[in-house]
C-alpha cells in the first residue's frame, strides 16, 4: 500500500517532522516562578545600596523611608491596638482578682477590728471596777451585763448571776464609777437589776461636804432628781451625792452621781455612772443590819 504523498509528489514518511508549536504560559505560572528570583535580586541590590555611601543611593534610601515609614505605621496601629487590649483585659483580670483578694482581707481585718474594740471595752471596764472603794468587808461578784436597760417604761439590765452565786434581793451593783442599780429579782442563775434612773427607783442619798440627806428620785431619763430637800438647802452644781444607808436597802457611802442643774424646776443629779455603755458590774453582798429595814432594835442579852 502506497503511502501518502504531498503536493510536491514526496511521500509524507520521508518528510522532515515539525517543531510543535508554542504553547501559551498562564500570567500566574510566569509570577510565580519569577517571584523569588525577583525578591531575590531586590535583596542583593537593596544589600549593595545599603552598604553604598555615595549621596544619590542615600537620597534614593532616604526617599524610600520616607515612603514606606507612614504605610508601616498605618499596618503597625492596629496591630498595636490589639496588643494593648488584649494586655488590658488581662490588667483588668488582674485587678479583679486583687479586688477580691482586699474584700476578704477586709472583711477579715473588720473581724480583728471589731474584736479588738470588745476587749478594749472589757479592759476599760475592768481598770474602772478596780478604783471601786468600798467597804473591805463587802463581798463582790463581778458580772458581765447579758441584756442593755429596758425600753422606755422600765430601766433595767440582766446579769448572769444569781443565788447560787450568793446575790440577794436588793443588793447594790457598782459599775467603775459609781452605783448604777440595785437588785430587784433573783432566781438561782440571774438576776435583774433595776437601774437608778428608772422612775421606780428611790434612793436614800446624803450631800457629800453636808449633812444634807434627800430622796433620789429616778425620771427615766438621763438625769435623777433630788426631793425632799430640806428649805434653803443651798445645793451647788458640781457637788456628789453618795448613797446614806437610810432604809437599810444599800450601804452607805457610795457614790451615785453629781449635781449639775439647780433651778426653781428641782436639783438634778447625772449618773457617775454611764448606763449606756454597762459592759462588767459588781455586786454588793453587804451584811446589813435587817433593824435598819424594819425598824426594830433587838434587846441585847441580860436586857
Amino acid at each position: 500500500m502506497a503511502g501518502k504523498e504531498d503536493f510536491w509528489g514526496i511521500p509524507v514518511s520521508l518528510q522532515r517532522p515539525q517543531k510543535p508549536a508554542i504553547k501559551s504560559v498562564p500570567l500566574k505560572t510566569v509570577t510565580v516562578r519569577a517571584t523569588p528570583a525577583v525578591l531575590i535580586l531586590l535583596s542583593l541590590t537593596l544589600m549593595v545600596l545599603h552598604r553604598a555611601g555615595t549621596l544619590p543611593v542615600e537620597r534614593l534610601r532616604t526617599a524610600v523611608m520616607d515612603v514606606t515609614a507612614p504605610v508601616l505605621a498605618a499596618v503597625s496601629a492596629p496591630v498595636e491596638g490589639l496588643v494593648d487590649n488584649i494586655s488590658g483585659v488581662a490588667s483588668l483580670q488582674d485587678l479583679k482578682a486583687e479586688n477580691a483578694r482586699l474584700r476578704a482581707e477586709n472583711a477579715r481585718l473588720q473581724k480583728w477590728y471589731e474584736a479588738a474594740l470588745e476587749m478594749k471595752a472589757e479592759n476599760e471596764s475592768f481598770r474602772q471596777l478596780l478604783n471601786v472603794k468600798a467597804d473591805p468587808a463587802m463581798s463582790f461578784v463581778t458580772a458581765r451585763v447579758v441584756s442593755d436597760a429596758g425600753g422606755t417604761f422600765v430601766k433595767s439590765v440582766l446579769l448572769p448571776v444569781g443565788a447560787r452565786d450568793h446575790v440577794q434581793r436588793d443588793s447594790a451593783v457598782l459599775s467603775g464609777q459609781g452605783l448604777v442599780g440595785r437588785v430587784v429579782e433573783v432566781g438561782a442563775d440571774a438576776s435583774r437589776v433595776l437601774l437608778i434612773t428608772d422612775l421606780n427607783s428611790d434612793i436614800p442619798v446624803i450631800v457629800q461636804g453636808t449633812r444634807i440627806k434627800a430622796i433620789l428620785a429616778g425620771k427615766n431619763g438621763d438625769l435623777m432628781k433630788l426631793e425632799r430637800l430640806p428649805p434653803d438647802s443651798g445645793m451647788t452644781v458640781g457637788t456628789q451625792v453618795a448613797t446614806s444607808g437610810d432604809g437599810g436597802q444599800l450601804p452607805a457611802g457610795l457614790p451615785v452621781g453629781t449635781i449639775v442643774s439647780v433651778s426653781a424646776q428641782g436639783v438634778w443629779v447625772k449618773p457617775l455612772a454611764d448606763l449606756d455603755r454597762l459592759v462588767y458590774v459588781q455586786v454588793v453582798n453587804a451584811a446589813l443590819n435587817p433593824a435598819l429595814a424594819t425598824g426594830d432594835i433587838a434587846p441585847q442579852d441580860g436586857q
